[in-house]
């Protein structure tokens, strides 16, 4: 089970450097990190784009441009992983590919967006790189809505997550079923027609599905 945790609670954490056993005790040497990120968002929506399974029916770089209509009311907020990044630049975006860090630190991406990855990264690149809270044991897609649920979103969109989605991780469709039943306090939609979504994601009291036309009408996009 994965806490209700959130933001707002969050001052930052230790993360370890070194671990070594020496003489039966095992003795680490840590650093503390603390939390600079303050996300202030008006609709309290997010979007989380898992993949490009979607693209033929929603292009999701129109999300860039998205302005939320009258004073940015219905703005969203966007969340992503994988290779997401080529495409857009997301709001947050979570990696524990050393690859597409590297690509991205020489791109410059992260001065446009807020960029998580794991410690051993972080510590390499001080100052650009940021540790996800609580470091949950999750693949990046969970991450993705993970870390929207913990900015305390009260609507959690799901773009690019149907049936038709390569994950990577065969755990990925679980681990985001975790989360969703973690958070239960914040509506998660997965946007599409209802049978292109895992029946142990339909099955959560927290989560619904929407259609794309519904989307796009009800986010002002």
């Amino acid at each position: 089970m994965i806490p209700e945790r959130f933001r707002r609670d969050y001052d930052g954490e230790f993360v370890v450097l070194h671990t070594r056993i020496s003489g039966g005790i095992k003795e680490q040497r840590r650093e503390w990190i603390p939390n600079p990120i303050e996300n202030f968002h008006i609709s309290g929506r997010a979007v989380v784009i898992g993949s490009r399974s979607q693209q033929d029916q929603f292009q999701h770089q129109r999300l860039q441009r998205h302005r939320g209509g009258l004073l940015g009311k219905k703005k969203v907020q966007t969340y992503s992983c994988d290779d997401i990044w080529t495409d857009m630049f997301v709001d947050f975006y979570v990696s524990n590919n050393s690859e597409y860090i590297t690509q991205i630190l020489e791109q410059n991406y992260d001065t446009k967006s807020t960029v998580y990855t794991r410690p051993k990264l972080i510590l390499e690149h001080p100052g650009r790189l940021y540790p996800v809270p609580y470091g949950p044991l999750l693949s990046d897609p969970a991450l993705a809505v993970y870390l929207a649920a913990f900015d305390q979103h009260q609507e959690v969109f799901l773009l690019g997550m149907t049936n038709d989605t390569k994950y990577k991780d065969r755990n990925t469709v679980d681990e985001i079923r975790r989360v969703i039943e973690s958070y239960r306090g914040t509506k998660f939609y997965g946007v599409g027609e209802s049978p292109a979504f895992e029946n142990s994601w339909r099955n959560l009291p927290n989560f619904e599905t929407m259609s794309i036309r519904k989307f796009v009408s009800y986010c002002d996009i």
